[in-house]
């Protein structure tokens, strides 16, 4: 289905663009009215319509119409809130302001595609949460079947209630294994975990071990995606194998893609190293999110460990977990390497 819309990201300039996009917010607005929402008054939809078209132009604000075989079957509208906009917002989320598909094309997956789209963009924007007002005929169902969940808050603006969704992230394929630099090391050191994982949180020190320019491009690394930290990576060769760690930028832990990253680190690993054997890891086995994307990446269980947590004093159960490299039927034994991460 996705394949069969077109996507146009609406210009003030295409007088035919701004046509279509009329038409639809005409047929969007009635629909409203005949859902029991105050009657808009005269010439306001005019004054709207305009105001809308006149402030696009920002990269994360996404006004497109979705076009199929040539015919416009609806629009959507979203853009991540920042500081300074004006009315009710939530800094950093992506807010769906108003999304349409035309009645003839319903229950055809035309709606399904273009939330996938404008969930796409706002991963691309950085957002890992979005929201939404809904309208409780005909936008309440559909948007509680995309795995929105309502609050229990209204907005103060259309006093309609307010739901909310996390943005799952995909990577893009683009990603490469890159030295440390300085500048991407600082931005690693400000990372920052929520509970429980706030353990992870760097404590990047200038004279810190992630601050060592010692290991930077032998075994400290990050996964970029052009100019996009994604994660930080790190690989300790011990005798015959390979000791990793590796730390996901927080914006986007928890969003379905832990085991996809696994797979990414591990290929870039053998790609920039040429090292094809066992690669081993630790994990506290507590951190069962980790554990399941280790596990999804293919790495298996080896024994429980007595280890410290990373920058405290704390001795904690740890998983040892090893992926086979070609041709190994079994990793070696021997101990965990000292990969702070």
């Amino acid at each position: 289905m996705e394949n069969q819309i077109k996507y146009v990201q609406l210009s003030a300039d295409n007088k035919e663009e701004c046509a279509v996009f009329e038409n639809l917010m005409s047929d969007y607005v009635k629909e409203l009215d005949e859902h029991g929402h105050k009657p808009m008054p005269e010439g306001f939809l005019q004054k709207w319509v305009d105001s809308i078209i006149e402030i696009q132009g920002q990269p994360d604000r996404h006004l497109e119409l979705c076009f199929a075989l040539g015919e416009p079957v609806g629009f959507l509208y979203g853009k991540v809130d920042r500081e300074g906009h004006r009315g009710f917002i939530k800094p950093g989320w992506g807010y769906i302001m108003e999304f349409y598909v035309k009645p003839g094309h319903r229950r055809k997956g035309y709606g399904r595609a273009m939330f996938r789209r404008l969930e796409r963009l706002f991963a691309d924007d950085g957002a890992a949460m979005m929201y939404l007002t809904a309208d409780p005929v005909t936008g309440r169902p559909f948007w509680e079947a995309m795995g929105f969940l309502a609050t229990g808050e209204r907005s103060p603006e259309n006093k309609m209630e307010i739901y909310e969704k996390s943005v799952p992230f995909d990577l893009s394929g683009r990603e490469k294994l890159m030295p440390l630099t300085e500048e991407t090391a600082t931005e690693i050191g400000g990372w920052r975990y929520e509970s429980p994982y706030e353990a992870y949180s760097f404590r990047g020190a200038a004279d810190g071990w992630l601050m060592d320019r010692s290991g930077w491009g032998t075994e400290q690394f990050c996964l970029c995606d052009g100019d996009r930290v994604i994660g930080q990576v790190a690989c300790q060769l011990d005798g015959g194998e390979m000791w990793v760690g590796w730390s996901m930028n927080p914006k986007l832990c928890g969003r379905g893609s832990g085991a996809d990253f696994v797979r990414k680190c591990v290929s870039e690993i053998r790609r920039v190293t040429g090292f094809e054997g066992c690669i081993k890891l630790r994990v506290a086995a507590w951190n069962r999110r980790a554990i399941r994307a280790y596990q999804k990446a293919g790495f298996a269980y080896v024994e429980t460990i007595l280890d410290e947590i990373v920058y405290t004093d704390r001795m904690e159960d740890f998983w040892v977990m090893e992926l086979r490299g070609r041709g190994i039927r079994r990793c070696g034994s021997h101990g965990v390497g000292d990969i702070k991460i």
